[in-house]
């Protein structure tokens, strides 16, 4: 309807038709616009019924497609190399629905088992009541690797980076075994965003972002990405429908915001995180600290050929055991006491008292999560500021 059409309706039925006439805001943004719609118009019933038979492009419900998801799926898919991308809620959501998109009743997975915690509780609690078994082995050791494989097995799931000690996977040797033995290969790049390393390069088969994290950057968007081939994103996304996982525009919005800045914030954060490790390595009260960038590291010459920059995320041990990593925790003053990661201020945690809590002192040496353990996202502020931070709080103990 054209402005002198509606200004002769009554006044409530011209703000409810006004708003959606798109006549009146069709400008050219440098900034994409958002989306923030669940239904799509048509000019007529011919047009509309192209769209839903699919002989021209467009869209009909945002459950299954909006222009600022597919816009962000699309740039992430372009950050990774890929064919093609799908934004989802969530990390987990990207996940599940890769996943159920793969696995029948009866078959098995083969995952590292230095994941994240929520992905572990996934495969071992909601996959497994579908009748999926994970085997969960050391990803570093391709024995173990080998004789969980069985005839049944249909992915080999890792992250690039495994929490808490930051294990680092091996994606080329993983990739030619998953291609000798007809796996699937999925990779969680969360904590190594390109240009840190690009797997679907190294031949992985699908890669998996919770966007939360590092590629949102400003802990304001729950997000999840799924990027590989056209034709499995195409399986994937009927999951997705399905299960409606879906992003909202705005999440996806302000993700693509985080885009622009990801390869500045990366720097920052490898150089932050650098300088801290090697901070911490001759701090007397830090008994171990693991981060891929220094060369005590045990995987630091695979580090250095596989990753471009070490990343922004480290693990120390404190000597003192749990009272004190409590102390630590109490005393930092810079950096924020949250459970989440990859955010541009600092986040620091002691999964002791925190997320490992409710398991017994055995239980979280077995998982890798001595009591004096804490991990740190180092954020982009002043190196200087956060190790001075660091150092003030270590001397409590």
């Amino acid at each position: 309807m054209t402005f002198e059409e509606l200004i002769k309706l009554d006044i409530g039925t011209r703000m409810i038709r006004a708003t959606s006439q798109t006549e009146i805001h069709r400008v050219r943004s440098h900034i994409p616009p958002i989306y923030q719609t669940v239904n799509f118009e048509y000019e007529n019933v011919q047009d509309g019924l192209s769209v839903f038979l699919g002989e021209k492009p467009g869209y009909f419900y945002t459950r299954d497609g909006n222009p600022t998801s597919d816009l962000f799926a699309q740039l992430v898919a372009l950050l990774e190399n890929a064919e093609a991308g799908l934004a989802v809620a969530s990390g987990m959501a990207a996940i599940s629905s890769a996943i159920l998109s793969i696995v029948k009743p009866g078959d098995n997975i083969i995952s590292s088992k230095n994941i994240y915690g929520g992905t572990k509780n996934w495969f071992s609690s909601q996959l497994s009541s579908l009748n999926v078994t994970t085997h969960f082995v050391d990803i570093t050791n391709m024995d173990e690797i080998q004789q969980a494989c069985t005839e049944k097995t249909k992915i080999l799931y890792t992250e690039v980076l495994g929490s808490p000690n930051l294990v680092i996977a091996d994606i080329n040797k993983l990739a030619e075994f998953a291609r000798k033995t007809q796996l699937i290969l999925i990779v969680d790049s969360t904590f190594t965003p390109p240009p840190i390393i690009q797997p679907l390069t190294l031949g992985a088969d699908i890669v998996i972002h919770s966007t939360t994290k590092y590629i949102n950057g400003h802990g304001d968007a729950i997000g999840g990405a799924i990027v590989c081939s056209a034709e499995t994103i195409a399986a994937i996304s009927k999951v997705v429908k399905l299960y409606g996982g879906v992003i909202s525009p705005f999440n996806a919005w302000l993700s693509i915001r985080g885009l622009k800045t990801l390869a500045l914030r990366l720097e920052k954060h490898c150089s932050n995180a650098q300088r801290i490790a090697d901070f911490l390595k001759e701090h007397p009260k830090v008994a171990k600290i693991h981060y891929p960038g220094l060369p005590g590291h045990p995987q630091h010459d695979l580090a250095q050929t596989q990753l471009n920059g070490f990343g922004g995320m480290l693990a120390f041990e404190v000597h003192g055991g749990f009272d004190a990593g409590v102390k630590v925790m109490n005393a930092v003053r810079l950096c924020s006491f949250t459970t989440s990661l990859g955010e541009i201020d600092t986040l620091i945690i002691h999964p002791a008292s925190t997320s490992h809590i409710s398991l017994s002192k055995k239980e979280r040496e077995q998982a890798g999560v001595p009591d004096g353990l804490i991990r740190l996202s180092v954020g982009v502020e002043a190196a200087e500021d956060l190790i001075h931070d660091l150092e003030q709080a270590l001397d409590k103990i």
